[in-house]
């Protein structure tokens, strides 16, 4: 049950691989435009209504885009999307990118386990871009992985920049991935629960109001917060903007039986596929799980 593809990058044990986040957008030709030209990624598939952007040498999506015609009120549904960078210089890179550009930063910070960036496309959805720390100096007690939230350190980071990119167009790296994904929600009980229980995962941080759990040894796959309160509406991906669903691979036959055995029981199965199923967290959150080699 251990997931162990592109270990020489992610020194940690998982039994998932994320995938793809899929959003609704109003705009297909903007949001088009600003993951190309913002992060960086190729467009991998394109239609009239939808476009998929990722790592054209790997063909591995990160970003999928479905226009719809909506004036949907603010839903449950995605925080953020985090895309993980190979290093810190690669940070750097996208930095002094951001900074030539003059492309609007939301945030930065120092994580302790991690060094982040954060965006929102020009439709409002949340985006970090972020490198791992040392596993070293990450702050382990026990099984929890302290957090910390302080200023980025933005002249170590752009110091850190390969220098011979300093004047290219920033590309997205090819051993770059979908590195958690953090969620808004109507209860965070509820809702960490629930991904722990069904993905056998553990909480590995938690404050009130916010809890973030991981498969394995990293610091977090899913994060959750009920920062924007309990009035907003549960989420029905169709006919929503934001978050229409995201994916979730393993690669164990006996996991994804064990993932499907406990959605059934808390009657969150939506499909079943060969070679995958289709589930629902409290909040109506839409997740593929998809079983790959």
């Amino acid at each position: 049950m251990i997931y162990r593809k592109e270990m020489t990058m992610y020194p940690y044990q998982s039994n998932i691989r994320l995938g793809a986040v899929s959003l609704n957008v109003n705009d297909l030709e903007a949001e088009v435009q600003y993951y190309q030209k913002v992060l960086g990624l190729d467009v991998l598939d394109r239609d009239s209504t939808s476009a998929t952007l990722g790592v054209l040498s790997t063909q591995d999506a990160l970003v999928r885009l479905v226009q719809i015609d909506s004036e949907s009120p603010k839903a449950y549904g995605l925080y953020h999307l985090a895309l993980l960078l190979p290093s810190r210089s690669d940070l750097g890179d996208f930095l002094n990118h951001l900074i030539k550009h003059q492309i609007a930063i939301i945030g930065g910070a120092n994580h302790g386990y991690s060094e982040a960036i954060y965006l929102e496309d020009t439709e409002g959805n949340g985006i970090e871009v972020y490198h791992d720390k040392s596993e070293s100096v990450w702050d382990k007690q026990g099984d929890k992985i302290n957090s910390i939230t302080e200023e980025l350190d933005v002249a170590g980071v752009l110091e850190s920049a390969h220098q011979q990119n300093q004047n290219s167009a920033f590309r997205f790296p090819e051993k770059g991935k979908m590195g958690h994904i953090h969620l808004s929600v109507a209860s965070v009980p509820e809702a960490t629960s629930f991904y722990q229980n069904v993905f056998d995962m553990t909480e590995k941080f938690a404050v009130p109001a916010a809890s973030w759990i991981s498969s394995g040894g990293y610091h977090h796959h899913f994060a959750f917060n009920s920062w924007a309160g309990s009035n907003l509406v549960s989420h029905a991906q169709n006919g929503v903007l934001g978050l229409l669903d995201f994916t979730v691979y393993v690669t164990n036959p006996l996991y994804m039986a064990q993932i499907k055995t406990k959605a059934e029981s808390l009657g969150q199965l939506r499909t079943k596929m060969d070679t995958g199923l289709v589930i629902e967290d409290p909040s109506q959150n839409r997740i593929v799980i998809k079983l790959e080699n």
